[in-house]
């Protein structure tokens, strides 16, 4: 397999199930020098502060052996696995962990020992042995991910990856969990503690389980409400942007970014043994970002710039993860009284605003509305629509014919959803639609039932390709309180 097949292998996926176990503990700080046990892949040495475990070697698993030096460049285990790495050709071998498919990364030798704390190696070169890597599982186990081994000073055997993934698909390991699970100092080490006490909040933990093809084991979209939080784990070079859509695969400034592409090697205790827990680990919380299908990628969608080693030409550019998530409103509703007035101060202090946004499943707005005479509708969206108030059909669902003189985009709009509650890209007054639904009843666009109750239908055009962020969508909306707000103070 050449070096592109194997950019395949870094993935993201999220394991969804049902269990809330404890997590392992990650480290915040590297542990001690020297390498990890010949022999046993143990975690011996490990402070007290950094793991569960303290002192303890990961038991024996099912032996995945490989023939050293290895004639194929990948091969996968599973958590809990022994890979067992066995050499017996007259030659003095070992095995060594290092960084990525290039090897090390200078100053140090491409297949040099950088002699990492808790680093997967073996020991001195012998002519004739075996090294037994133990990965465990939970609390004590090695981070799942893509690991590399050389034999060291050896260019010919050249890198070997060796995918480790978990045992169960998916695994109720890695499930979403309340985020009151944070305050078990197991999870993350405590990193994110300050969380545990947010109400209704609900904790994804997205990793590159390294399989061979993208989410193989979920969607690729997945639900999450404002004020979740959303941890993205990783093995090899990775970082967390937001881009476009799928078909886009470039950075939106000012959206959510991890920062410069990190390398973790993963290590026990899902540790990187390079350096800290970041190297491999972002936090995204959605508690301010717009509602909307928010897409994810990694620094190979810059293109060939940023990822040399990884490009063949034009035609061979890496993309990223094209990972998404369909963030939808923590609450839905109106507004309390007054809210109007930041908008429009002749509606009084009794007028509320009814925001809608495009946040339901399929990337649909709320169908059947009740709004009273006296508020404001805010139609807001993500991706690209155009929305115009239509005819009714004969049973009073909206239509796609434009109502002749009713409200109507001239015509479609883009929002990049950004933080706090902004379109990335300098769009977001432009993206939303303001029906006064007082006025319109007055100036006769609004429709009537048999039994007199005033609605408005509206039809949003939406871009309709997998991968972007809006479709097609109808919007009823009914007029529950028919009477303008009685006694309404105005506003200050």
């Amino acid at each position: 397999m050449d070096r592109l097949a194997l950019v395949l292998f870094f993935v993201v996926s999220m394991a969804c199930s049902s269990t809330t176990t404890p997590d392992s503990p990650d480290a915040g700080q590297s542990g001690p020098p020297g390498a990890a046990d010949a022999g046993s892949g143990g975690n011996h040495g490990i402070p007290d502060r950094e793991t569960a475990c303290p002192g303890t070697d990961n038991p024996p698993g099912r032996v995945v052996e490989i023939a050293w030096p290895s004639r194929s460049n990948v091969h996968f285990a599973t958590e809990g696995d022994t890979v067992r790495f066995v050499w017996n050709d007259g030659e003095p071998h070992n095995v060594l962990q290092v960084k990525n498919f290039e090897g090390q990364d200078p100053p140090v030798a491409p297949y040099g020992d950088a002699q990492w704390p808790q680093q997967i190696a073996s020991g001195p070169k012998t002519v004739q042995g075996s090294f037994d890597w133990n990965t465990g599982t939970s609390p004590c186990g090695y981070r799942p991910g893509i690991y590399f081994f050389v034999d060291e000073g050896n260019p010919v055997g050249g890198v070997v990856s060796v995918a480790l993934t978990t045992r169960e698909n998916p695994s109720p390991q890695y499930a979403p969990k309340p985020c009151s699970a944070l305050a078990n100092p197991l999870h993350y080490n405590g990193r994110y503690a300050a969380y545990a006490s947010r109400e209704n909040c609900t904790l994804f933990e997205v990793n590159n389980f390294t399989t061979v093809a993208h989410y193989d084991w979920v969607e690729p979209t997945f639900a999450a409400k404002q004020g979740d939080l959303i941890l993205f784990r990783w093995t090899g070079l990775h970082n967390v942007v937001q881009v476009h859509n799928v078909n886009e695969d470039a950075l939106i400034p000012g959206g959510l970014a991890s920062g410069p592409r990190t390398n973790c090697a993963g290590g026990p205790n899902y540790t990187c043994v390079n350096g800290p827990y970041h190297l491999g680990e972002f936090l995204i919380d959605t508690a301010q970002h717009r509602p909307g299908m928010i897409h994810l990628s990694d620094g190979c969608a810059y293109g060939c710039a940023d990822c040399p080693w990884e490009c063949r030409g034009p035609d061979h550019v890496p993309t990223g993860t094209n990972m998404q998530f369909l963030l939808s409103r923590a609450e839905t509703g109106p507004s309390e009284n007054g809210a109007c007035c930041a908008i429009d101060s002749s509606k009084g202090r009794k007028c509320r605003v009814v925001d809608l946004y495009n946040d339901a499943e399929g990337m649909q707005f709320e169908y059947n509305v009740p709004v009273n005479r006296g508020d404001l509708v805010r139609m807001r969206w993500a991706g690209s629509l155009k929305i115009v108030q239509t005819t009714p059909r004969t049973n009073g669902a909206p239509s796609r014919n434009p109502k002749p003189g009713g409200l109507a985009m001239d015509a479609p709009v883009e929002c990049v959803p950004g933080p706090n509650g902004s379109c990335l890209g300098g769009n977001t007054a432009q993206a939303e639609l303001l029906l006064d639904v007082d006025k319109a009843v007055r100036d006769g666009k609004a429709e009537r039932f048999e039994h007199g109750q005033h609605y408005f239908t509206f039809h949003a055009f939406g871009e309709n390709t997998d991968g972007y962020s809006s479709q097609d969508s109808d919007i009823l909306l009914y007029v529950a309180r028919g009477e303008p707000y009685a006694d309404n103070p105005p506003c200050p």
